[in-house]
């Protein structure tokens, strides 16, 4: 197991380097316009904690709720848009961050509070709303937990694969702000690139419910075939699919 959770983490970590992460780049990129350091590691912990349950869970939650894949998918989607107008309109992210400071409730300091609630619940719908280019460790992982009860293994492997996609968008949000902080033309001009930033991310949020996100990464992967085969080919080697087929058993 140990070995399917390394490959899995180092593919993960490749994963920024696939068309499928350019839908939510936008969403990305915007944390690192806020000047709350909070914000991209309340982004990230959301991430994880969503991807890995809704990659394990979704199937079960489905079947137990009743409530379709795809109304999740447009309630993230409306999240993610209230955010973009947020950063259109200061106004309206006032209110945004009164709603996040009552949430916080008694958390001391809640300037501090907003930014990571707002982070958290960004990546929370960022982890149900991406959908990875997977190569045959995550797709086994997949394919287990819709067939079968969820194990630990299924479990740390999913986690590490969450975690390695996780630290690249980290250091894309931590490194712009610290290029929004020494650049003096950039800081004085914060206002209109958050400006920028919430109509991207707004107009993405479109795409993205309109499933063009999706139809982008087949178009993509369609007409490169050999680069998302290239994306992958890590993990397909001996060591791993000996390991996969001991997992499915």
């Amino acid at each position: 197991m140990l070995i399917l959770i390394a490959f899995a983490f180092i593919a993960g970590v490749v994963t920024i380097l696939s068309p499928c992460i350019l839908p939510v780049l936008p969403f990305i990129l915007s944390s690192s316009s806020d000047s709350d350091k909070r914000k991209p590691l309340g982004v990230v912990l959301g991430f994880v904690l969503s991807f890995t349950f809704f990659t394990l869970f979704l199937t079960s939650i489905v079947r137990l709720t009743g409530v379709s894949p795809d109304v999740m998918r447009y309630a993230s989607v409306i999240i993610l848009f209230l955010f973009g107008l947020g950063l259109l309109i200061p106004q309206f992210q006032l209110l945004l961050e009164k709603a996040f400071a009552m949430v916080a409730g008694k958390v001391p300091n809640q300037s501090k509070a907003t930014g990571l609630f707002g982070g958290l619940l960004v990546g929370f719908s960022l982890g149900l709303l991406w959908t990875p280019c997977v190569g045959p460790i995550l797709s086994s992982v997949i394919s287990l937990a819709l067939t079968r009860s969820v194990n630990s293994a299924a479990f740390f492997i999913t986690l590490a694969y969450a975690l390695g996609t996780a630290i690249p968008m980290l250091v894309i949000m931590k490194g712009g702000q610290e290029l929004l902080q020494r650049n003096k033309w950039l800081l004085r001009n914060t206002g209109n690139i958050q400006k920028g930033f919430g109509v991207l991310m707004m107009l993405t949020a479109l795409a993205i419910f309109n499933n063009y996100d999706r139809k982008f990464q087949t178009y993509v992967l369609q007409v490169f075939p050999q680069y998302g085969a290239g994306l992958t080919a890590l993990e397909d080697n001996d060591l791993v699919i000996k390991e996969l087929d001991n997992l499915g058993q």
